[in-house]
C-alpha cells in the first residue's frame, strides 16, 4: 500500500533579493504586473501560503527582493516556478543569492 504522504507537498521558504544596480528597481515596476499575475496564479492554486518584499530597515521607500513560502513537491519544482517568473527573466532577482530553504510553519495569528 502505497503512502498518501509520499504525494504530499513541502513547504519552502524563499528569498530573493533584488539585484543592486541603479536600474533595478525601473525594470522591477515595468515588469511587475507580469508577477503578480505569476504569484496570483500560484496562490490561487495554493502554491504559496504567503508573500511579499522585503525594505530596508532604514527605509520602507527602499525595497530589497521578495520573500516568500511556496509549496511544492521538491525544491527543484520550487526553483522552476522561480526561473519562470518574469523577476527571474529580467534579472530583478538576484540569481547567486537566492534562497531556497525547507521550511516547517508552526503557528499562525488568528488575525491572519
Amino acid at each position: 500500500m502505497s503512502n498518501p504522504l509520499d504525494n504530499a507537498t513541502k513547504a519552502f521558504w524563499v528569498y530573493a533579493p533584488y539585484y543592486t544596480d541603479p536600474e533595478v528597481q525601473a525594470r522591477r515596476a515595468s515588469v511587475r504586473p507580469d508577477h503578480l499575475k505569476h504569484i496570483l496564479t500560484a496562490y490561487e492554486a495554493n502554491l504559496i501560503s504567503v508573500g511579499g518584499i522585503i525594505f530596508d530597515p532604514k527605509s520602507t521607500e527602499t525595497p530589497l527582493g521578495s520573500a516568500m513560502v511556496l509549496r511544492y513537491k521538491t525544491e527543484a519544482e520550487v526553483r522552476a516556478f522561480l526561473e519562470e517568473d518574469i523577476y527571474w527573466k529580467s534579472n530583478i532577482w538576484d540569481k547567486e543569492k537566492l534562497l531556497v530553504l525547507p521550511y516547517l510553519h508552526f503557528v499562525t495569528s488568528p488575525s491572519s
